[in-house]
């Protein structure tokens, strides 16, 4: 466990990142500009049950590597450890919303549909906190202090990126997709980088 945890953090996002690829380019009717990665997995929508097993594997790592992390931490941070928990969270809510799926765009509010929304926001909010809660407890390593930096903007940007898309898919608007998918890759490659430091043991203490 705790030295396979450590790539579980690498291989889920990538698995994420090849599905919405996927997902997206064996669809014709899909723009990824236009459409939200949650219309891939939407109830009817084609190849779901492909994509809902590739997510799907993408959230059980996340929640194994975010257990893993807090259970192998090196690192004598709360604020750490809080973190890793949330991984563990946003894993457990990522299963869920493949559960309650998004409703079709223009179609009658449904009650999966609400509670995909809900599920979606306190993920998107959960993710940013996770994010600022290791770079401030990354600050204290010499090494890592840029990593610190990197995940102050990479929490602003995803900030930023997830407002403009969340507003743009609610109004119909032509790039919501692209933004999307933009703040949910900025996380995807956060993760990774995390990993990587954390198998390679690429901590010193000041």
């Amino acid at each position: 466990m705790k030295k396979v945890y450590k790539l579980f953090g690498i291989i889920g996002p990538l698995i994420y990142i090849l599905a919405v690829f996927i997902g997206g380019a064996i669809r014709h009717d899909y723009s990824a500009l236009y459409n939200a990665v949650s219309e891939l997995t939407m109830a009817n929508a084609p190849n779901k049950l492909l994509l809902d097993i590739l997510f799907g594997i993408y959230n059980v790592f996340l929640l194994i590597f975010g257990l893993g992390a807090y259970l192998d931490s090196s690192i004598n941070s709360k604020k750490y450890d809080a973190a890793t928990i949330i991984l563990v969270i946003i894993g457990v809510l990522g299963l869920l919303v493949l559960i309650f799926t998004q409703d079709p765009r223009g179609s009658a509010a449904t009650l999966h549909g609400t509670l995909h929304i809900l599920l979606s926001g306190l993920t998107a909010a959960l993710t940013i906190i996770s994010v600022v809660l290791v770079g401030l407890s990354f600050k204290k390593y010499s090494n890592l202090k840029g990593f610190s930096w990197y995940s102050y903007i990479t929490a602003a940007l995803i900030f930023i990126s997830g407002g403009i898309g969340a507003a743009s898919l609610a109004n119909n608007g032509t790039y919501g997709g692209l933004f999307e998918r933009i703040t949910i890759f900025l996380f995807m490659i956060w993760v990774m980088s995390l990993s990587y430091i954390i198998l390679k043991d690429k901590i010193e203490i000041v």
